[in-house]
């Protein structure tokens, strides 16, 4: 990779406006699918005034994360794209009613789910979004088990999608008078139906029920995944994880904040007017194509996206579609007192990806979560295991 393609896969200075930025050429593509192995016993780095430690393991695919208004800590267990069927589509609550700094109980809290993704807690109520509906339960302090049947919120949801694009991801405004719900695309490629490579806006009644009908919010998101609201001046972001099949550098994955109306590419051009030459042209929607904020290396795969007093924290899950792994790690995009990315992404935790391997990897880091403490936490899906990063 060229310096000055690197320059424009880590320019965090770029705005809708700005002209398309010049990218690579296709080329040949490559699928390359990590090994999981067995990792020492401390084998993260963060950065200097950061430390890493175990905070629980033995979970089978922690994916997102929930933090109650106790600090117990709500995992989504869920991954289809193993050979296992024995998958689990569950929600599980660790404590720590001994306060002992760790979580010490694990209790089930549901595995009446179906493929669940995002998670988040209001109005009283515990929210899961499953591949095809969002549901809720109440929720008490304290509350370990769910009570009775979960009450659906929003149905009809298009459900399963290209490999990891069963993920809806669901996240609240700052009121609380909307739900946003992200959808992916069904296919690597092709032309779908208005409620696919999209976040949707759903108003909510005062009791955190959908009414009316829902609103589309943004479009051509071909996967988007992790949703935040900066707390700065509240615009909503997101990662997206672009196509597949144009090579090692094609298409970047990228972050960017959400414009209402905003068309994002997905599936006639990317990265602003790079018409893809698979899609028929067009012309005048792809005029219209937002450039992204923040891009990543192509095929890094960013999942979860949290804000923190420093910017941006992104969990990139890692490459299987490009010739060299890359991905496996955490980076934090630095922003602005206005709330704007200030410089390129930097590495925050790294070490899933031993240096100098091309094949295995000690796991792949998914969903983020800060604590009241200001720690935080890392999921961990392939090695089943959550991490917790604090400042010594």
């Amino acid at each position: 990779m060229t310096v000055s393609l690197l320059a424009v896969l880590f320019s965090s200075q770029q705005t809708p406006n700005q002209k398309t930025p010049k990218l690579p050429s296709i080329s040949k593509s490559t699928i390359l699918v990590p090994t999981l192995v067995d990792s020492p016993k401390s084998f993260l780095k963060a950065p200097p005034g950061y430390e890493v430690d175990l905070f629980a393991e033995n979970l089978k695919h922690p994916r997102m994360l929930a933090i109650a208004p106790n600090q117990d800590v709500f995992v989504v267990l869920s991954r289809i794209e193993v050979k296992d069927k024995n998958q689990p589509h569950e929600v599980v609550v660790l404590s720590d009613p001994d306060e002992t700094g760790k979580p010490t109980k694990r209790s089930l809290w549901s595995d009446t789910l179906d493929m669940p993704f995002g998670i988040q807690f209001g109005y009283g109520h515990l929210y899961v979004a499953n591949t095809g509906s969002v549901v809720r339960w109440s929720y008490q302090s304290g509350q370990l088990e769910a009570i009775g049947e979960p009450e659906t919120i929003l149905d009809g949801i298009p459900n399963n999608g290209y490999r990891n694009h069963w993920t809806r991801n669901i996240l609240f405004d700052k009121d609380r008078k909307n739900l946003y719900l992200t959808i992916g695309s069904e296919k690597n490629l092709a032309e779908e139906g208005p409620r696919r490579a999209v976040i949707e806006r759903h108003p909510l009644d005062a009791n955190g029920k959908a009414i009316g009908k829902p609103e589309t919010f943004a479009t051509g998101l071909r996967n988007p995944i992790g949703l935040a609201f900066n707390p700065v001046n509240g615009v909503l972001w997101t990662n997206v994880a672009e196509r597949d099949y144009k090579g090692d550098d094609l298409v970047p994955d990228f972050l960017t904040s959400v414009r209402k109306g905003g068309f994002y590419g997905w599936p006639y051009s990317y990265i602003g007017q790079h018409h893809d030459p698979r899609m028929p042209r067009k012309p005048a929607l792809e005029r219209t194509t937002l450039v992204p904020d923040v891009l990543f290396p192509a095929h890094s795969t960013p999942i979860d996206i949290k804000f923190i007093d420093q910017g941006a924290l992104v969990a990139l899950h890692g490459s299987q579609n490009r010739s060299r792994l890359n991905g496996y790690k955490v980076v934090l995009i630095p922003f602005d007192k206005k709330g704007n990315p200030s410089g390129k992404p930097q590495d925050f935790v790294t070490g899933w990806l031993p240096k100098g391997s091309n094949k295995n990897i000690f796991g792949r880091p998914a969903g983020l979560a800060v604590m009241a403490d200001g720690s935080i936490l890392i999921t961990d899906d392939w090695a089943g295991k959550i991490w917790r990063v604090r400042k010594t």
